[in-house]
């Protein structure tokens, strides 16, 4: 017998919220940053690592990210690119969030790896925020995706097995690493193909 699903779970950036990822770390870096490339130039970066599991506060993320990369601007120009990589919602997230709310069957969570500067500016829009209630960032556990202890952790939060959760992210890498554990999972470029995935899977709609 299948197991009911419970949970499900959303990257943020490039699933629910539009990323301008690629054109600014392109512009930041001087040279184009294919988009597959990105996730792995970025996981593994000791600035930015640090920086999303919370080592570093913005300035001296800034600061090492323009050591690392070698990078030819200034303070201030990096951390304005830096925080123009963050979009506005797709045009579906509030209203695929809250037709899954009222439908009253399913947590909602996020697992993002994300940092200070992003996570505030997504706070404060108001919008995706308030319709999740189980929102777990890379700070929250000191890990990034796709390291398999960051969704252990969740499952450990949420008290749930991986059958029983439904994983909806941008990245390859972090899709394979939550089905490596058991969770289903699915690589999704925004709400219209979650909402496709959940209709097919019979999840919902």
């Amino acid at each position: 017998m299948t197991t009911p699903i419970k949970h499900l779970i959303f990257d943020m950036g490039g699933v629910l919220i539009r990323l301008q990822w690629h054109q600014q770390a392109s512009l930041l870096l001087g040279r184009d940053v294919p988009f597959e490339q990105i996730h792995a130039l970025w996981g593994s970066a000791q600035s930015t690592h640090a920086f999303e599991t919370g080592q570093l506060d913005f300035d001296a993320f800034t600061d090492a990210l323009i050591d690392e990369f070698q990078i030819p601007l200034s303070r201030n120009d990096v951390q304005n690119r830096f925080r123009a990589m963050l979009d506005a919602d797709f045009d579906d997230a509030v209203p695929l969030l809250k037709d899954l709310k009222a439908d009253g069957r399913y947590t909602l969570s996020l697992l993002s790896n994300t940092n200070p500067c992003h996570l505030a500016m997504v706070q404060e829009r108001n919008t995706i925020w308030p319709l999740l209630d189980r929102p777990f960032t890379s700070l929250d556990f000191g890990l990034m995706k796709p390291d398999p202890a960051i969704y252990r952790a969740v499952l450990n939060a949420l008290n749930a097995q991986p059958e029983e959760c439904w994983f909806f992210d941008d990245g390859i890498h972090n899709v394979e690493a939550a089905r490596a554990i058991g969770i289903n999972a699915e690589q999704v470029f925004g709400p219209e193909d979650i909402r496709r995935v959940l209709k097919e899977q019979g999840v919902f709609g």
